[in-house]
């Protein structure tokens, strides 16, 4: 067997860094920042008008290659997402959510659009008060999804939270942007504790080629909702990606 030369061996080292595995970039701990100042307001922009222990999840590993962004098709993608559930959760009332709801921060900007062929959005329940709920809005090419994307993943790196209000305290956490698997990502924790109980988010925003995703996965458990929230995000994001 012929050994590799120095070359193929510093070309395989590259390609593993720029392979970082979408859960493990949406669970990686940056520098926590919390904070209770207001947010600039921001408009929503209607797209298309311009416990605690670990989880039973299996590991995800990188893929052989970086998969080039494309444009996919919106039949595709609405088909794949209406069969797609989340591990462990059950779907809750199909008419209950209305429109799709893209944004990374609390009171950040948000991109929406009322669900339909191009539009998806989707709640799930679980044991132990999880709750999950998915947006996906599919844009015509790239270029539209990576401008209306853009100030979702600043929104990210720059998340702060908003003042208490009515008995809820917010403070957020883990605030990035990122590049995981050749797609960018915008990912945050959110805390809200209120005399009722605290609950943790972790909200995670994707642009998989001409797809927009956001995934919010809330418990009680800091630990369940982060480790549960980036691997959910991670299969739904491959998924859309292999269309």
């Amino acid at each position: 067997m012929r050994r590799p030369t120095a070359a193929r061996r510093s070309a395989a080292a590259a390609l593993a860094v720029a392979a970082v595995p979408l859960a493990l970039a949406g669970c990686s701990a940056a520098p926590a920042a919390t904070g209770s100042a207001t947010p600039p307001d921001s408009g929503t922009t209607r797209a298309g008008s311009t416990s605690s222990g670990p989880t039973s999840d299996a590991p995800l590993t990188p893929p052989a290659s970086l998969v080039p962004p494309r444009v996919h098709d919106r039949a595709a993608v609405a088909s794949y997402l209406a069969g797609h559930d989340l591990s462990g959760l059950t779907r809750t009332d199909r008419e209950a959510v209305t429109e799709a709801v893209v944004r990374s921060c609390p009171g950040g900007p948000t991109v929406a659009r009322d669900v339909g062929p191009t539009a998806y959005a989707r709640a799930w329940e679980g044991p132990g008060g999880v709750r999950a709920d998915v947006a996906a809005i599919t844009y015509p090419d790239l270029a539209s999804a990576a401008t209306a994307v853009e100030p979702l993943l600043d929104a990210a790196a720059a998340c702060r939270a908003p003042r208490p209000a009515q008995g809820v305290t917010t403070t957020v956490a883990n605030q990035r942007r990122d590049v995981a698997e050749g797609m960018p990502l915008g990912r945050v924790d959110v805390t809200r504790t209120s005399p009722d109980e605290t609950r943790h988010d972790y909200v995670g925003v994707v642009q998989v080629g001409n797809v927009l995703v956001r995934l919010t996965y809330s418990a009680p458990d800091a630990k369940v909702a982060t480790e549960k929230g980036s691997t959910a995000l991670a299969l739904l994001a491959r998924g859309v990606q292999e269309l």
